[in-house]
Order: C-alpha cells, then sequence, then structure tokens
C-alpha cells in the first residue's frame, strides 16, 4: 500500500492545510506507510522541503470567481476542475491497493477527482478518499421530520449548486473505491443531501502539544482571537469587540493573531490604533507555522471564535477543534458546529446568539467570570478528545474503509 496526499491548497502555513498534511502524514509514518505529498505549485520552498511535497497543481483549491459578476463562479469552475483534473492525470500512477487522499475539497476538486477516477482501468482504481472541510453552501433548518434545506443564489454561494452538478458523474465510478467523508455530522447530513451520496464523518486530526491540565487559577485571563483572519469569519467586529473588552475589564488580557493582516488591512490597522495605551492587548501578525502556533495556544486560557452563524452552520472549525484538544474553554456562535462541539465535549464554553460587538463581548465575560469553572471541564474534554479524535484515528479510520488488515477505529 502507498497514500497519495494530494492538496491543491497546500502552498504555505496559513490556514489547517500545513499542519493536517504534518499530523497524517506522521502517522502513516508510523504505521510504516509509505506516502507521497502533492501540493499547490506556489507551495513555499522551506514547507515543501519540510514535508518531502511535490509540486503538481495549477488552481488554488479556493479560487472561486475569475471576477465576472454574472458567470464568473461558473468560468472559474470549469477551468479549475479541467486543470485539477489534468494534474491529477501527471500524478505517478497508484496501484489498487493504495489510497487517493484529497484534502479539503470543494467543488471543483471533486468534480476533478470524479472526472480522472472514471478514466482509469477497473484493475487498477485505488482506494480514494476525499474531504469535505467547509460546508456544502446551503442554509437549513431543523424540522420534527429532519432538516429542511434551503439554496442559496449561486452568484453569492455557487457551492451547493456546482456540487449537485459534480455529483452527476458519481454514477460513472466504481463507487465501491470512493470515500466522502467531514468531520462534523451536520456537514456529512448536508453533503450527503447535495450529494446524494453516502458521506461519511470522520474523527478531526487535530491533537494538542500543549500541557496538559486544567488552566484554572491563571491570572490575569488571557482572551484569544487565533488563525486565518477572514470577513467569513467576524473579523471586521474584532476592533470593536476588544475596544469594549479593554474598557470594561481591567483583569483581561486580550491576544489577537492574525496569519494574514494584509488581507484585511483596514480592520488590522484599527487593532494597531487601539494598542497605544492598552498593554494588555497583544497583537501577533506572524504566519502561525508548528513552534509560534503551540506558543499561541500555550498563551491561551479563552478563546473567542466571532464568528457568523450562516459561515459555521455546517463546517468545522479547526481553531475550535485546536482549543478543546488544548484543554481551552470557548466563546462560539450559537447554533453552529462550534457550538456542538462545546456540548459534545462537556459545555466548556459559552455562547452568543446575535452577531454583533455587545453580545459577543457579553458572552466573554460570563466566560471570564465562569473561567475556573470552565477551565476544569476542558481540561477533561482534551482528555477525552485524545482518546477519540486526533490523526491517529482518522488515519486508522481511513485504512479501515480501505480495508486495511488490522484496522479497527470507533467513528
Amino acid at each position: 500500500m502507498h497514500f497519495h496526499y494530494v492538496d491543491p491548497g497546500l502552498r504555505n502555513n496559513l490556514g489547517h492545510h500545513a499542519n493536517s498534511c504534518r499530523l497524517i502524514t506522521r502517522e502513516l509514518r508510523k504505521l510504516g506507510i509509505g506516502c507521497s505529498v502533492f501540493a499547490h505549485n506556489g507551495i513555499e520552498d522551506g514547507l515543501r522541503a519540510e514535508l518531502g511535497a511535490e509540486k503538481l497543481f495549477r488552481q488554488l483549491t479556493y479560487w472561486s470567481t475569475d471576477a465576472d459578476p454574472i458567470a464568473g463562479w461558473l468560468t472559474s469552475f470549469v477551468r479549475s476542475s479541467t486543470e485539477t483534473w489534468q494534474d491529477l492525470a501527471r500524478m505517478p500512477p497508484p496501484g489498487p491497493d493504495d489510497i487517493v487522499y484529497l484534502n479539503s475539497a470543494q467543488a471543483p476538486q471533486l468534480m476533478a477527482l470524479l472526472q480522472w477516477m472514471r478514466t482509469l482501468p477497473a484493475n487498477r482504481t485505488p482506494y480514494v478518499m476525499t474531504e469535505f472541510g467547509t460546508g456544502p453552501g446551503l442554509d437549513f433548518e431543523v424540522i420534527p421530520e429532519g432538516i429542511r434545506v434551503l439554496t442559496r443564489d449561486p452568484r453569492q454561494d455557487a457551492r451547493a449548486v456546482l456540487y449537485r452538478y459534480a455529483a452527476n458523474i458519481l454514477p460513472q465510478v466504481n463507487l465501491s473505491r470512493l470515500h466522502m467523508f467531514t468531520f462534523e455530522p451536520m456537514s456529512s447530513k448536508l453533503y450527503s443531501f447535495i450529494l446524494k451520496a453516502t458521506v461519511d464523518t470522520l474523527p478531526l486530526p487535530h491533537f494538542s502539544k500543549t500541557p496538559g491540565g486544567s488552566r484554572a487559577g491563571r491570572r490575569p485571563v488571557t482572551v484569544s482571537v487565533l488563525g486565518h483572519q477572514r470577513p467569513d469569519k467576524g473579523y471586521d467586529l474584532v476592533p470593536d469587540i476588544a475596544r469594549m473588552l479593554l474598557e470594561q475589564r481591567a483583569d483581561i488580557r486580550l491576544l489577537i493573531h492574525n496569519g494574514a493582516p494584509q488581507e484585511m488591512a483596514a480592520v488590522q490597522q484599527k487593532l494597531r490604533d487601539l494598542r497605544p495605551g492598552h498593554p494588555q492587548l497583544m497583537l501577533d501578525e506572524r504566519m502561525a507555522g508548528p513552534p509560534l502556533w503551540e506558543d499561541l495556544l500555550r498563551r491561551s486560557d479563552i478563546i473567542l471564535c466571532p464568528y457568523p452563524v450562516w459561515r459555521f452552520a455546517a463546517a468545522y472549525s479547526a481553531v475550535a477543534a485546536e482549543a478543546v484538544a488544548s484543554g481551552i474553554p470557548l466563546v462560539v456562535p450559537a447554533a453552529t458546529t462550534l457550538a456542538a462541539l462545546v456540548d459534545q465535549y462537556g459545555g466548556a464554553g459559552t455562547s452568543f446568539a446575535q452577531h454583533d460587538p455587545a453580545t459577543i463581548v457579553a458572552a466573554v465575560i460570563r466566560a471570564v467570570d465562569r473561567f475556573d469553572e470552565l477551565a476544569d471541564i476542558a481540561a477533561r474534554a482534551a482528555v477525552k478528545w485524545h482518546d477519540t479524535m486526533g490523526a491517529e484515528n482518522m488515519v486508522k479510520a481511513m485504512l479501515r474503509l480501505a480495508k486495511w488488515p488490522g484496522q479497527t477505529v470507533r467513528i
């Protein structure tokens, strides 16, 4: 067996792509399974050397429009899926006992993968594992009969339309060799609906290296916002949230990390302007490789995810997963996968129902006031996480799907 790790989004340490590759390939090496990594053509030289990655893909996973206001979403899909299919065809041919794993697929990558699969000889088709790292672009309501699914205007969010279109190829591939999955049950349910096919839920690969034990008793309490900050993660609210927290609580520190400050330059400047006179406000604008990321988690006592509901109603958050794995209480949007995650692991956090600064600040203050209690719950949650989640469990789940001998895992 050989494992082909495929990720057109793998190019630097921004976001979850590089860390997922590190975690998954490390577990494969522990099991003695050979692994090849295929990344975006723009992968940074240092990261490429670290991961032993080969440059392969021309189109980045998240390119979703060519800027044409009418058909940009469609022309970019056609180009991205076509070029990614062509790039997949340039990989060394896998064998029938191999696994090809596509990380964080969007609709163009799914389309490309299915087009590639249907060209393979039946006796040379590998096991193909496809992970969807974001939601499918659907809204939903929970009703007594189950869920009611609502679609979006494709000019604003075309994902659901394009996933359904790509699914038309599914009958033309060997479905016994294809396994699709997410890391969140509601997301899997919605993907199963839009693709009209089974989408499983596997363990999240995130696993913490931060010191164990409860953070209870740490003072002042450090409230953190961490990661690759974007408009769809509510970062535009963070300057007002920070200002209000600094005005209302002199007994806390704020740690705000943004790995790509140039992408939201105006918002980032507001935070820089707020810093004079507030020594308890700490800004970090570096892209976070493993040492820095571990340090940011170590310094954090509460992690705030100021995200809007629409973006995370059916998509997992790597930052929230890291928080639970590290025993750090969370402040999250209600009615999202993040709130479900907090509940699943004992309730180590608070939530906000409205996406506005005052409501979010109130949820943060409730978490600060209950910090020692929440920290103890979070420490217990981290122990449970390490038993049920992490790259070891995820890799064994994929091997079980591929019927690799001797592998069992709880899903």
